[in-house]
């Protein structure tokens, strides 16, 4: 008969913590992204933007929606480095979660201020242009402040570089969809709505 392996119970008691830990982590996080995503849309039918969407559509009909480099690397990289900065404070298990929730306001504000009322079409280049950015961003969001606060609780600050280094490479990729992509698929959709409109 081969060998039996024997159970660790000390290994499998250990692993059953940090899963506990690490879940209740993502719960903290994600109760306070959905509060304040439900916050953001309240705010958007309390508050209408219609005249700052009507200058956002007109200034993407004429084909001028490039924004500049250092801006889209501002409006990618703001959150996680947040994120990242707030990890390091005393007060990291409060000031997180304020961040995720400010997170899903604006985020759930946009979201709602953009596809409020709108036609098919118009639903389309919404989603179009916040699709990468909450596509990407939030999960890398996500992946830095729920392993921030574990790597603070645990101590290590070697277990931060991984989160870190699998959150560049999505927050990068949001940056090229939205400095080449978006924009020409955003042109493109707007000429042919309105060759079809009129």
């Amino acid at each position: 008969m081969g060998k039996q392996i024997r159970k660790d119970p000390r290994g499998a008691k250990k692993t059953e913590v940090q899963r506990k830990r690490r879940d209740t982590v993502l719960l903290l996080l994600s109760a306070a992204f959905l509060i304040g995503g439900a916050a953001g849309g309240l705010l958007a039918s309390r508050l209408s933007p219609a005249l700052y969407l009507s200058s956002f559509w007109d200034t993407a009909a004429q084909g001028v929606i490039q924004p500049s480099l250092w801006r889209e690397l501002w409006v990618v990289f703001r959150w996680p480095m947040a994120a990242a900065a707030l990890v390091l404070l005393p007060l990291a298990g409060v000031t997180l979660p304020v961040l995720f929730f400010l997170r899903g306001l604006f985020l759930a504000y946009g979201a709602a201020a953009l596809l409020g009322g709108f036609t098919g079409s118009e639903i389309l280049c919404a989603a179009l242009v916040l699709g990468p950015g909450g596509l990407l961003t939030v999960p890398a969001l996500f992946l830095l402040g729920t392993a921030g606060l574990l790597r603070r609780s645990q101590g290590s600050w070697g277990s931060g570089i991984r989160p870190l280094l699998l959150a560049l490479p999505a927050l990068a990729l949001c940056v090229v969809l939205d400095q080449m992509v978006v924009p020409k698929l955003l042109t493109v959709l707007l000429k042919g709505f309105s060759a079809a409109g009129g």
